[in-house]
């Protein structure tokens, strides 16, 4: 059963897009994540590869200023409203519905910036190039001290090179988190 680990929306219970495509990331490892991140409040967050919308909205949940969600499939897009609906954070979200480098490209050309980036793209559809791409793409909408959380298959390896970072393993998977270097 995928549902918020913590935060005001603690035990509220989301709604996941069926399909072989899609895998959530599961409550432990959810609450891995922001047991590292720490305090997230205020931040503006982009969740990429949103699905659920479950990290967004576990950051929402925790304090974060704002999230936007990206996902292709619109079916994604309308669990996601509907999970923010359901958790009363309709008013500090926006869901892109599109492919995300078409999505990361309005976001640079529309000038944003973040201080969280959640990525945990489906793993059957990513080689490791395409991780180390996620990575060079993300940075551009990154701010000073920004983190970029990335997920994937344990046999992969991101190889961060403007990046300090830190990586933990949790089954089948490994999670990075990368901060970016000043410039």
């Amino acid at each position: 059963m995928l549902q918020v680990v913590t935060g005001v929306a603690k035990g509220r219970k989301l709604k996941a897009p069926k399909g072989q495509g899609v895998r959530p990331t599961t409550g432990r490892v959810k609450k891995a994540i922001f047991d590292v991140l720490g305090d997230v409040g205020g931040k503006r967050v982009l969740d990429i590869f949103a699905g659920s919308g479950g990290l967004g909205i576990e950051a929402i949940s925790r304090g974060a200023k704002e999230a936007v969600f990206i996902d292709k499939s619109p079916k994604a897009c309308e669990i996601i409203a509907e999970n923010l609906t359901l958790c009363g954070f309709s008013d500090r979200a926006s869901i892109i519905c599109e492919d995300y480098k078409k999505a990361l490209r309005q976001l640079k050309d529309k000038g944003k910036r973040f201080e969280l980036i959640l990525a945990d793209p489906p793993y059957r559809s990513f080689e490791e190039e395409d991780l180390n791409a996620i990575v060079d793409e993300a940075e551009e909408l990154m701010e000073k001290d920004a983190l970029l959380v990335i997920g994937y298959k344990k046999a992969f390896r991101v190889k961060p090179l403007r990046f300090t970072y830190k990586s933990y393993p949790y089954g089948d998977a490994t999670i990075t988190f990368l901060r970016r270097e000043e410039r």
